[in-house]
Formats: C-alpha cells, structure tokens, sequence
C-alpha cells in the first residue's frame, strides 16, 4: 500500500538492538527476583542461632511468584519476537502472511508491556508488605537484602518496558525523518538562486 512507512535499514538495527536489550533486561530482573531470599529475625529477636531466625523468600509471596513468571514470559516472548526479526521475518512474501507476523508483533509487545509493568509495579509495593497500612511494621524491616533484590527486579522490569516502548516508537517514526522537517522549514521561502525572503 502506498500509505505504509517502510523503515531504513538504521531503523531496523536500532529496533532489533532494543528488543534484545528487552529480553536481556527481563532476564535480569527475573533473575534478581529468583534470588530475592534471606534471613530475618524473629519477633523473639536477633541472635546467631537458626531458631531465632526465619527464612523469607520471593515464593512466600504470590504477587511475586507472578513478577518472577511475567518477566520470564516476556523474556521469553520477545526472544521469539527478536529471532523472526533477524531473519528478516514479514519483510518478504505474500502481502496476508506479513499482515500475520505484523499482527503477532503487535499481539507480542503489548502482552510483554503488560506484564512488565505490571511485574515492575508490584515489585516496588514490596514496602507495603505486612504493615497493615503502616501500622505495623513490613517485611522489609528485618530484611533490608530482600527487599533491596526485589525493588531491583522491578527497576529492570520498567527498564526493560522502556526499551520496549523505544523500539515501537522507532518503527513508528523513522530515525531517518527526524532532521527532516528541520530541513524543509530551513528551505522554505529560498528563491530558484537560493536567496531566501524572510
């Protein structure tokens, strides 16, 4: 159709090294997430002895168990995405298979967005565990390490929804059309011998 925007070849490099930069980032963070585990005192108190000691971990928290599985899916998912790019998927054949691989990009980036801010959001509400609106004190309290690997996964999942943001504005809006129109608003009103009326 002579209505769609082909993108250059900077566009495509530029698109292919934010998605991978989306799946590098989703793997970090669901490994920071898989890590998030320590020990914390009891309400007994502190001392070097087990008994006195408990063991808190991302798996005693279900909103985790689904942060840790939604960047996994998402790393997973744009990996695929990622693979078909390089390969130069959609680009050519019949004009109905690209719609299909168009369509499923589309279906890709906005199913991983979900879950990355999604993941990214409840990773940083990791403060508001157990304190009962504040009145009590949370989880984080007397596992300081815990919380600091947990804050970290969320930060890497926005990361990496930013990077995924990034590449669907770039195939959106070519980095090649970015200096354009500042060129055409220099050329206007230039006479045929290049003398300009202002």
């Amino acid at each position: 159709m002579a209505g769609d925007k082909k993108p250059d070849g900077s566009t495509d490099a530029a698109c292919l090294a934010l998605r991978i930069a989306t799946v590098a980032l989703s793997v970090a963070s669901a490994a920071m997430m898989a890590s998030a585990s320590q020990r914390s005192c009891t309400a007994a108190g502190c001392s070097p002895s087990p008994a006195s000691q408990q063991q808190v971990s991302y798996s005693d928290y279900s909103s985790l168990k689904y942060s840790l599985a939604a960047t996994i899916v998402s790393a997973a998912v744009q990996a695929a995405a990622a693979c078909v790019k390089a390969r130069g998927g959609g680009k050519e054949g019949d004009e109905s298979k690209s719609k299909a691989i168009k369509s499923l990009y589309e279906l890709a980036d906005a199913a991983s967005q979900v879950f990355l801010y999604s993941s990214s959001a409840l990773s940083f509400s990791v403060d508001d565990f157990g304190t009962c609106g504040h009145r009590v004190a949370g989880v984080c309290k007397g596992s300081g390490e815990f919380c600091q690997r947990v804050r970290a996964s969320g930060i890497l999942s926005m990361a990496a929804a930013v990077c995924l943001a990034a590449s669907k504005y770039l195939k959106d809006v070519p980095v090649s059309t970015w200096f354009k129109s500042g060129e055409k608003k220099a050329k206007k009103g230039c006479g045929p011998r290049g003398h300009c009326h202002h």
